[in-house]
């Protein structure tokens, strides 16, 4: 592991955001596939018909767009555009979280009269190497819908999906909404990416204790995490 954390910082960031990207590809586009959505948007505006066809009013507009989706699928090819879509879900966390989180751990240790020797690079390789940890349960519902369970539904990948995030201990109806909107969103995984970057620095820095890394990093992340579900959502909704 220390061979891997001498690396080249540009090298890491090279290999994590290629790795990144190719998982984001095989969930989006090979596990989410075209049949899969395509069955899934036709029982919706299956249902969406139902609803208002017993209704007094005219259909023919709706009917007319239901005739024309049919006729004229997507095309399945992988575009530019939807290069730019699954780009975008990789690079926007990887900033957040790595730049992010290194520099609030770095601006923490500051204020340590001997935390302060680590070095921003090393910080920033840990970073790297442990963003990994979110891609896990992408990699398992791969695992699990293209070897084991090939036939599935668009449903059954958010229901495999939600065994990972912290819903699964909440009843939505019990709790307030902005809660259920962080648990819903929030990975259990989540917790291991702190552990794993104090766990690298530890390899790196043995003459500081492990615990005491272990806790700057959980610190930084807990307010990484509290910007990202405040702030950034706010200004991300004014614009």
């Amino acid at each position: 592991m220390k061979k891997i954390l001498s690396r080249n910082i540009f090298l890491i960031a090279f290999l994590v955001i290629t790795i990144s990207y190719l998982i984001t590809l095989i969930s989006n586009e090979v596990v989410l596939n075209d049949k899969v959505y395509k069955k899934y948007l036709d029982e919706k505006y299956e249902t969406k018909y139902d609803e208002y066809k017993d209704l007094d009013i005219d259909l023919s507009e709706f009917e007319d767009e239901l005739a024309r989706f049919e006729q004229n699928p997507q095309d399945s090819s992988y575009d530019w555009e939807l290069f730019y879509v699954d780009a975008m879900l990789v690079i926007v966390p990887f900033i957040l979280v790595v730049i992010g989180f290194s520099i609030t751990f770095l601006i923490l240790i500051l204020f340590h009269k001997r935390l302060h020797v680590v070095k921003y690079l090393d910080l920033l390789k840990a970073s790297l190497i442990s963003y990994l940890v979110f891609y896990i349960p992408d990699i398992l519902s791969a695992i699990n819908f293209l070897i084991y369970k090939k036939s599935y539904e668009f449903n059954d990948i958010g229901i495999f999906e939600n065994y990972f995030k912290f819903s699964v201990f909440f009843n939505k109806e019990n709790i307030q909404k902005w809660l259920w909107d962080i648990v819903n969103e929030t990975g259990i995984v989540y917790l291991f990416f702190p552990l794993i970057v104090g766990f690298f620095l530890s390899l790196i820095y043995n003459n500081f204790k492990k615990s005491t890394l272990i806790g700057y990093s959980y610190l930084a992340y807990l307010i990484v995490f509290i910007f990202y579900n405040t702030v950034f959502w706010y200004l991300f909704d004014l614009v």
